[in-house]
């Protein structure tokens, strides 16, 4: 049968190459370990913050207690000056400001809001940091409530402000670690299968055409498609060992199913290498199929919509994220992580069919149509 003589060809070839074999096996193992070992920390700690207390009451220096109690933040000053503060951040001292108004907590209209400012250009820090002032300063402020309604008549009660409970969902602990480590882990392995898949199928051509191959192999199409296997189980190996290791080694909740995360692993490798088995037939060149791959799937760990918003985003950007393989596949990961119905992940499922039902297709069509000259 055709589809095992090619993968015992293929085989054969990784046995006689060491790069090729390393690429498959080597460097996926130490891509993994290091990326583990960057976000192995998990959650950020120690995040520089500053509150700006123009109140000085005992809101206000509860609220700075709460802050002072937080794990992931430090305090490195009380300021009434936004100056001060603002000066701290451009000095790269702070991560964020916390300003509390003069009067807050006190009954009116006039009542100024507390306000959060964030490093922007440090957008994970930041972002993180002005999260945590929010928790805290809805701890104190639940906190302050709670007493006021003990030591206030029964004509005061109308006027006081409801208790503030905020509980995080998913991602409790806001680990970096489980966050990046669901979009890191399957977006380098991508990349790194569709260099191998095309480099093992760029080997099929002779002078910018396959029909030397196409014209002395029996069934093409399904030769090609058993070369292919080797990447595709690999692919898959090293995710699932990926997500093993986020799961059972560093004690991270998925409330979906692990077996539909695999398979979609499994259907994003198959994804990925349709479309780089179809810039191979359509350039004809390895060097230019590569090139196209990395730019494909390089992008897509920021177009894909788990790094930066895609919504609200310029048509273009949006069109872009749509066409890519990996987006399909974080949302059918997300929703699994999250605990999501079945139905969302067997659509996002259908949309990874999409590629090796189409680009795939059309890619061996061109590969072996010199067989039917």
């Amino acid at each position: 049968m055709s589809l095992s003589a090619g993968l015992r060809v293929e085989i054969g070839r990784l046995a006689r190459s060491r790069l090729d074999l390393a690429l498959l096996t080597l460097l996926p193992a130490v891509l993994l370990v290091s990326m583990a070992a960057m976000i192995f920390p998990g959650s950020l700690h120690g995040l520089k913050v500053v509150v700006v207390d123009r109140d000085g009451g005992a809101l206000a220096r509860a609220i700075v207690r709460t802050i002072e109690a937080s794990p992931r933040l430090k305090l490195t000053g009380v300021t009434p000056q936004i100056g001060v503060a603002l000066s701290a951040i451009r000095r790269e001292d702070a991560q964020a400001v916390l300003v509390i108004p003069s009067r807050v907590g006190a009954a009116g209209d006039t009542q100024q809001p507390i306000e959060i400012l964030y490093q922007a250009q440090f957008l994970a820090a930041g972002s993180l940091a002005s999260t945590d002032l929010e928790l805290a300063t809805a701890a104190a402020l639940g906190m302050n409530a709670t007493s006021a309604t003990h030591l206030a008549g029964l004509d005061q009660v109308p006027r006081l402000a409801p208790g503030i409970h905020v509980r995080l969902l998913g991602n409790p602990t806001l680990s970096l670690e489980w966050y990046l480590g669901l979009l890191l882990g399957p977006g380098v392995l991508h990349l790194l299968i569709a260099v191998t898949a095309i480099g093992s199928a760029g080997l099929l051509l002779d002078s910018k055409s396959f029909e030397t191959f196409a014209g002395r192999t029996a069934a093409p199409a399904m030769w090609i498609t058993g070369r292919m296997i080797p990447h595709v189980a690999a692919g898959t190996l090293w995710g699932t060992a990926w997500f093993l290791w986020l799961t059972l080694a560093r004690g991270y909740r998925l409330e979906g199913s692990l077996w539909v995360v695999l398979l979609g692993l499994f259907l994003l490798f198959v994804a990925t290498i349709a479309i780089g088995l179809f810039l191979l037939a359509v350039t004809r060149e390895t060097a230019t199929a590569l090139s196209g791959a990395v730019i494909i799937a390089g992008s897509a760990l920021a177009y894909s919509g788990a790094s930066l918003p895609i919504n609200g985003a310029p048509w273009v950007a949006q069109a872009w994220n749509a066409v890519l393989p990996l987006t399909h596949y974080l949302r059918l990961q997300m929703d699994e992580a999250m605990g999501a119905a079945l139905r969302p992940a067997v659509v996002e499922a259908g949309w990874l069919l999409v590629y090796p039902l189409g680009p795939g297709l059309l890619a061996l069509f061109l590969m072996t149509r010199q067989r039917r000259r």
